[in-house]
């Protein structure tokens, strides 16, 4: 059973990503003319993502990488085209700050399990479908990219079953740390 917090979580999710957007319009400003002098436009990338109900949507990030083709028409290794700026845009987090808008509109949540590619859903997605996919997560603030995507899997179902406003309060602390 999906704890009845989930209905009272998708307000409190847009009011908070409204001030956040309002709060962060000069990093916001600062990161669009970095990816801009960077990468050139388009200034976001999107990609198709599976939300609530296996709805899909698309995800917003600050583009981080260069072209995938060279100047010959050479096809270039993501090693190569991931750029300084785009590095301590990841590192930083700033790539995500466009997924607020992805809050706004009701396709995320500030926090859940991460959005995945139709591909890499898990055996029995069912559970994680259920609720909105969040910009941060209890998989994300419990090892992230060094844990498994079974681990990731049932760190997403645990959150899923015991979701609460003070959990949803202690992985946004984690996720600032």
């Amino acid at each position: 059973p999906i704890p009845s917090y989930f209905a009272v979580k998708r307000v409190l999710d847009f009011i908070f990503a409204l001030l956040l957007i309002v709060v962060s319009i000069p990093l916001f400003a600062c990161a669009s003319a970095l990816v801009l002098f960077d990468v050139g436009t388009p200034l976001l990338f999107w990609q198709r993502r599976l939300g609530q109900g296996g709805r899909g949507f698309q995800i917003y990030k600050f583009r981080t990488m260069q072209s995938p083709f060279d100047r010959l028409g050479e096809s270039l290794p993501d090693n190569r085209r991931l750029s300084l700026i785009g590095h301590l845009l990841r590192k930083t987090g700033l790539d995500e700050l466009p997924q607020l808008l992805n809050v706004l509109v009701g396709d995320m949540s500030l926090i859940g399990p991460r959005p995945l590619l139709p591909h890499d859903q898990p055996a029995n997605p069912a559970t994680r479908l259920t609720v909105r996919p969040g910009i941060t997560g209890w998989a994300q603030v419990n090892g992230g990219k060094q844990i498994t995507s079974e681990e990731k899997d049932q760190l997403d179902e645990w959150y899923i079953r015991n979701a609460s406003l003070l959990l949803d309060f202690r992985i946004l602390l984690m996720t600032v740390r």
